[in-house]
């Protein structure tokens, strides 16, 4: 049986007992055996991260879980019942913010939370408090999966006084979607890492391939070149900007079914966003971009200054396109 079928079953068969306890606050609460997790790839959504902690909702059942460090669950329920773990472990010192600074990781499609291990590394090692958040890229389409991103953020504004974000891929036009539709005061600077601002062609090219229909989800199938699709038309987003794209460093890229260079997955020219403070290009692949020494240098720098270093190793130089 796969882990989503298990973790659908297991769900059900908890919430459809009804077993319900009551804590020494008073509150009504599910019965709770702590268990490691895997974090929820795909089918659960973070609608809140604290200093480690997170509350989650399930695609399938809609019921929540909290997290706790190491992504052991802590409890689960309702939302409300998983708040109110929550804030028993804030007042118990377990859950405590490291930084008055935060700097919200948005991953790509098909992707999770923890395909961010080294760039998250390396902004802990600049006194970030770093929320790399899950989200079920591939059940909804890009309009919705931003509409559940922006109750997240607007808690986010709540606990920090200085708020970041750096996506990959599909989470740069996620991020594009919350913040052109509405201005967040305390959101100083976007980083987006190879997003497929101007669409991607090879989004084009599995679309016609039949069995992608069963791979792509909703948001997967607006991430075309196409004129009117979701990816070219998510907005310019109302703070300070830049963007990285990966590339070979020659005229053919990596993929040749791409025109011009790319990072195997999408062309430069296709990263470019009208707006952006800065933009730069590194040799690297899609797939492990956001990790590389060279990158995560980038990223520091522009989340610090709002500029690029155009010196530093690994800079390829800007294609005429």
């Amino acid at each position: 049986m796969s882990c989503r079928a298990i973790s659908a079953l297991s769900a059900l068969a908890f919430i459809a007992a009804g077993c319900v306890t009551t804590d020494k606050e008073g509150v009504a609460m599910r019965p709770n055996l702590p268990m490691p997790t895997l974090g929820g790839k795909q089918y659960w959504t973070d609608v809140y991260v604290y200093g480690g902690w997170r509350i989650q909702q399930n695609v399938f059942t809609k019921h929540h879980r909290l997290l706790g460090p190491k992504d052991v669950r802590k409890a689960w329920g309702t939302r409300e019942q998983c708040q109110h773990a929550l804030e028993l472990a804030k007042d118990r010192g377990r859950a405590v913010l490291l930084s008055d600074k935060v700097c919200i990781l948005l991953h790509a499609f098909l992707r999770s939370k923890d395909s961010f291990k080294g760039l998250k590394k390396g902004l802990e090692a600049e006194g970030y408090e770093v929320y790399s958040v899950n989200y079920a890229s591939s059940r909804y389409d890009l309009d919705t999966l931003a509409a559940q991103m922006r109750p997240l953020l607007e808690r986010v504004q709540e606990d920090f006084e200085d708020v970041y974000i750096v996506t990959h891929s599909m989470g740069g036009i996620i991020a594009r979607k919350i913040l052109s539709q509405q201005e967040y005061p305390k959101v100083r600077r976007l980083v987006m890492i190879a997003p497929p601002n101007q669409g991607a062609v090879m989004a084009d090219k599995l679309l016609d391939w039949w069995p992608s229909q069963y791979v792509t989800g909703p948001a997967g199938r607006q991430l075309t070149a196409d004129e009117d699709s979701g990816a070219r038309n998510a907005g310019i987003p109302m703070c300070e900007f830049g963007v990285i794209a990966g590339a070979r460093g020659t005229e053919r890229g990596w993929n040749r079914m791409i025109p011009g260079d790319d990072d195997g997955l999408v062309s430069v020219a296709s990263t470019r966003l009208d707006g952006m403070a800065d933009f730069v290009v590194v040799r690297a692949w899609h797939a492990t971009i956001m990790n590389k020494p060279k990158t995560i240098h980038q990223v520091i720098v522009f989340l610090n200054s709002g500029r690029f270093d155009h010196e530093a190793e690994g800079v390829l130089a800007l294609p005429d396109n």
